[in-house]
Formats: C-alpha cells, sequence, structure tokens
C-alpha cells in the first residue's frame, strides 16, 4: 500500500556488480501462482539426483556476495545462495515480493529525503532455524559501508542508505530512510542480499556503529584506525569468499564445493523456508546446480552437443546459428535469442600517455567497421550501438554521432596528435616527455573468447594500415580482473551487462570509481561528468533527467573512452528435458533453481 504522499515505482530491479539481484521465474507448480491459482506439478515428487549443469566462462573473483564484481559470480549466488526483499518479473520487470511480504510503503520526507518501510515474512528463517531480522539487514549494510571491506562498488549504490529505523514492536520491520531521493531508491533497497550477523559478524563488531556514523566523511579518519573496523574488513574480506561452508545466505541453495578453473557445485537445502511460502516462484526443484567452468567457447560448444552440460549462455553468435543447423542439437536443445540489455566495447586506459590525446582515441575508433561486425562477427544477431545506454532504453541517446569506418580520417587524426614515423620503420612516433616513443599498443581480451579474439584482429589489421602496431594478449579471466583493476592495459575488449532500468553511472563512469576496486578501468570524468552523474542519480522531474542522460552521452562521445561496438542479442540454449526453463532478457537469461523435468516419453 502506499500513502498520499507515496512514490510507487515500476521500475525494474539494477543489474550491475552482485549487489543487485536477478532473481526471476516463469513457470508454475503447486503453489500458487501471481494470480492466486494453483500451479500444476508437484514439487515434492522430485529425484534426489535432478541436476542442472550449467556452463560459466571461467573463475570466479570469490563468492562473497557483497564484495564480488563479477558477473559469474553473480550468475552462481544470485537468488540460489541468496535472497533479496524483492525480485523482478521477468514478463514486465515489475518487482514483487521475495524475503518480503509486499512491495514497500515509500513515502516524501522534509529535507528532499525519503522512507522505504518493508516488513520481512514469518517464515524467513537462516539455516539454523533463527528469524531474518531487520538487524541482518542493517548489518548486510553496514558490512557494505566499512571503509575497510572491499566493498568500494557496491558502497556507490547505497550511499543514498542514512539509516536503517528497526520497528521495537516487529524485529522483522524496518525503514530504510534515504538521504535523497535518489531515483533508484526501492530497486537498490531492496535488492541487497540480506546476510546473517550471526554467522558473518560473530563478534558484533559493527553492532556499535550507526550507518550514519560509517557515511560520515568526518569520521574515516578514526574509522580507519579503529580496530573493530579493521578486524571486521579482515575477516570480512579474507574468509568469506573460496570456502564453501563459510558462504551463507537465505536462498535455497548451499555451497558444497569450489575447483578453481574446474567447477562449483551447490545442493539443495533440505529445510528451507521458501518450501513453506505459498507463492509459485519462491520455490527450488533441482537438488544440485553444477557450474562448470568452461572458458574456450570451442570446447563449451561440443560439451554442448554430447549433452555434458544443460545451459548454455552468452554463446558466440556465429556458433549459436551453427547450432541452430545441427540436428542433435536442436532435438535435445530449445535455443533462444531474446533482447538483451548488455553491451561490448574497446576501452581505452586514458591514463597511458600514447592514449591520452582525444584524437588518437578517436582515429582508433575510425579503424571499426560496425557493420563487419553485425554483419560477419555477430551474424546479424546485434545491433550497433554510440553510448553507454542500450537502444532498448528510452534515455539512449540517438542523436549522438556516429563514428564512421574511415581509414583516412584515421590518419589525419593522428598526424593532427603530432604522429608520424620517424625512423622509417612503418610505426608512428612521437616524442613525449623527452622520449621518441613508437605508437605500439597492448590490447588485453579474455582467452577462449573468439568474438574478443576476433574484434583485437580485425583492429589490429587496419590498425597497421595507419602506422599503429597492436600486440594481441590473451589472458585467463582471474589474471584479466587484476589486470584491469590495476590498469596494466593500453586497450581491452569486454562488455556491461544491464537491466531495463534507468541508469546509474556512477559504478562505471564516475572519477570516484577510478580505483582498484572501481569500475571506471578507463580512466573517465571531469567536472561536469561527475556533476551529471551525482545529478541524474537524484533528479526524479522526467523531463530534466532525460536531458541530463542526453549530455552525459554526449560527453562520453566527445571524449571516447570506449569504441562502442554493439548490443548483441542473448543467444542461450537449454535442454529440452526441462519444463518452465523459458530464456529471458534479464541476466544470466534462466533461472535453473524453477526447472522441473519433464515426464518421460
Amino acid at each position: 500500500m502506499i500513502s498520499k504522499k507515496s512514490i510507487h515505482t515500476n521500475w525494474s530491479l539494477l543489474f550491475v556488480a552482485c549487489l543487485i539481484f536477478t532473481c526471476y521465474s516463469c513457470g508454475t507448480d503447486s503453489k500458487k501462482n501471481d494470480t492466486g491459482q494453483e500451479g500444476t506439478s508437484n514439487s515434492q515428487n522430485i529425484p534426489d539426483d535432478f541436476t542442472v549443469r550449467i556452463q560459466i566462462g571461467g573463475n570466479t573473483d570469490g563468492l562473497n556476495v557483497a564484495l564480488s564484481n563479477s558477473a559469474i559470480s553473480s550468475e552462481i549466488l544470485n537468488s540460489n545462495v541468496h535472497a533479496a526483499l524483492l525480485e523482478m518479473n521477468p514478463k514486465d520487470f515489475s518487482l514483487r515480493p521475495y524475503l518480503a511480504t509486499g512491495r514497500p510503503i515509500i513515502k516524501e520526507l522534509d529535507d528532499n529525503k525519503m522512507s522505504i518501510s518493508f516488513e520481512i515474512r514469518e517464515e524467513a528463517v537462516w539455516d539454523n532455524g533463527t528469524p531474518i531480522t531487520a538487524e541482518d539487514y542493517a548489518f548486510t549494510i553496514k558490512a557494505i559501508k566499512n571503509p575497510k571491506t572491499n566493498a568500494t562498488a557496491q558502497r556507490s549504490y547505497l550511499e543514498f542508505v542514512e539509516e536503517v529505523k528497526i520497528d521495537p514492536n516487529n524485529p522483522k520491520k524496518f525503514t530504510v530512510i534515504s538521504n535523497t531521493r535518489y531515483l533508484l531508491t526501492e530497486e537498490v533497497s531492496s535488492s541487497v542480499a540480506v546476510l546473517p550477523a550471526y554467522f558473518y559478524d560473530a563478534q558484533g563488531l559493527m553492532s556499535d556503529f550507526t550507518i550514519s556514523e560509517l557515511n560520515d566523511p568526518a569520521n574515516l579518519d578514526r574509522l580507519n584506525k579503529d580496530p573493530r573496523i579493521l578486524d571486521f574488513a579482515n575477516d570480512f574480506n579474507t574468509n568469506y569468499s573460496h570456502t564453501p561452508k563459510n558462504i551463507v545466505g537465505a536462498g535455497p541453495y548451499q555451497v558444497t564445493e569450489i575447483a578453481t578453473h574446474q567447477h562449483v557445485k551447490l545442493e539443495r537445502k533440505k529445510e528451507w523456508w521458501g518450501d513453506k511460502v505459498d507463492v509459485d516462484y519462491i520455490a527450488a526443484y533441482p537438488q544440485k546446480l553444477y557450474f562448470k567452468i568452461l572458458d574456450d567457447d570451442n570446447t563449451a560448444i561440443l560439451a554442448l552437443k554430447e549433452q555434458e552440460i544443460d545451459v548454455m549462455t552468452y554463446i558466440p553468435e556465429e556458433k549459436f546459428l551453427d547450432l541452430q543447423k545441427n540436428e542433435r542439437a536442436t532435438k535435445n536443445f530449445n535455443l533462444y535469442t531474446p533482447d538483451n540489455f548488455a553491451y561490448r566495447y574497446i576501452g581505452f586506459n586514458m591514463n597511458q600517455a600514447k592514449l591520452s590525446d582525444v584524437r588518437v582515441r578517436k582515429a582508433i575508433a575510425h579503424l571499426i567497421d560496425k557493420k563487419h561486425i553485425v554483419e560477419d562477427l555477430c551474424s546479424n544477431l546485434a545491433t550497433p550501438i554510440n553510448g553507454p545506454v542500450s537502444p532498448l532504453k528510452k534515455h539512449n541517446n540517438k542523436n549522438l554521432p556516429e563514428i564512421a569506418f574511415n581509414i583516412e580520417k584515421a590518419k589525419q587524426l593522428l598526424a593532427e596528435a603530432g604522429w608520424k614515423d620517424m625512423d622509417g620503420d612503418n610505426i608512428l612516433d612521437k616524442n613525449i616527455q623527452g622520449q621518441q616513443e613508437s605508437l605500439k599498443i597492448k590490447f588485453l581480451y579474455p582467452q577462449g573468447k573468439q568474438f574478443y579474439k576476433d574484434i583485437a584482429q580485425v583492429l589490429k589489421d587496419e590498425a597497421a594500415r595507419v602506422g599503429i602496431e597492436i600486440d594481441m594478449i590473451a589472458s585467463e579471466w582471474s589474471v584479466m580482473q587484476e589486470d584491469l583493476k590495476k590498469r596494466n592495459f593500453d586497450l581491452t575488449c569486454l562488455g556491461w551487462g544491464q537491466g531495463p532500468t534507468l541508469d546509474d553511472f556512477k559504478q562505471i563512469w564516475h572519477t570516484e570509481s577510478d580505483t582498484y576496486d572501481g569500475n571506471n578501468y578507463v580512466g573517465f570524468g571531469n567536472q561536469e561528468s561527475d556533476k551529471l552523474i551525482e545529478t541524474i542519480r537524484v533528479t526524479m522531474d522526467e523531463a530534466k533527467r532525460q536531458e541530463m542522460y542526453f549530455r552525459f552521452q554526449e560527453i562520453v562521445a566527445d571524449q571516447q573512452p570506449y569504441v562502442f561496438l554493439v548490443a548483441p542479442k542473448l543467444c542461450i540454449a537449454i535442454n529440452k528435458r526441462f519444463k518452465n526453463a523459458e530464456a529471458s532478457s534479464l541476466r544470466p537469461g534462466y533461472s535453473a533453481r524453477l526447472f522441473q523435468l519433464n515426464s518421460p516419453k
């Protein structure tokens, strides 16, 4: 319910890092569905060996949901190991209750603040039988806001949380006080993975601190020296990412095995609070989820054809078309291509001297033929893009200039930037800080990923025509992540996932995120772009916000921190032995916990 002075948005969940959850379901069971009608199957008749085998493209960066920045970790943890207050309906992208009893009551307060009031389900308990309460939610916020935990990316999304007020008469009721009218208040506050305080903070080290105290910059020096802050952060950063028994959440599954370069295994809990809730999407049917690490596309496709895996997402487009023509594949798998809110890009390390001049970055952008990428590398299963907002979104600026494939323009821009061949080796040179430097650039990309390798090769070939030498470096994903964090690259080629919500650009584009734990790997940003990011976050007026969204995208286009490539379709294969297993546009594109077995034919 909403008071007269309330805001009840219909925005869907934000999908960034692991803080923001992607929980969804599509079918029915013996519980009630969204309309209150009964489903058709009986969840009690499930074989003990019911396992779903899922391909993932590399190792995780750890399985602490509050610290991870990895989409792979998110795929494993979200809605499987952990649970949030609300989840997303995959059909209309609306929010619906999960841990919470319903959508929150949201009120406007004085001083431009907001309150968001939740109640946690009575049935919701931890694995030890103790209730999941508001104290657990407040603890989770404090753990992320502890300045010494490695949760930099997540902290930026929770800046608006000023305090969590717990109802003195009901430990499951609480109100989040927002210090501003943040545009994603409901989405972000409801999507936090609630962690058990009794387990992650057995000594109660964070209990003496208030959220307001952790927020105040004036306290930072004192907090950074406080032994309670330091001891908690050291324990939290170190001990809850790689040991299965130390990864505890409110979801239906427990991590049982982590084998680097091989797999991550989850097993369904014998007793899970969700089994007592009469709602169809609060369910889990497979007894085991087996995430098999196959970082080479060819190996993964072979495993799929041999039915060694049941689910594969982000299938390279060319290989997906081959699957559609393969009789064995189409016999055993449903093949889906839902729209995808993600995009792929080439990123420049703008702090590298050779790439600090925007003319060099624009010259390299002119070496990319997007028509070739869409038609030949993506088999027409992608859309060319020019900016950081999905073309599926209303606030996408469709008037951004297109950087056309133009070799002569690239040569012109490089000459204007002072680059010329000084020694006759067909590689451009320039005096930088008193030394002659050749325009030799390292291109870092994830090994085993054909698309990124192809992009690197295409750029290498075209760059040679204008006097740029590119060294292609394929890197194992965990090693590459560390190189990105340390800014140990010149160029990189990757993708960002988004959800169907309004965009908060802070994590990727604000200068405060240009840190080891931040995601502004390329070093983008100036005073105007930072101000726009900050103002967009708190602007509720759609017309004004749209204007700022457009201006921000113009600045990104002017500065060329990325070459924006394509927004691909999400190519997914799911074994036909499952029902209730349709694909979705929401990352990761499926919900394995809701898969059910088809009846034998």
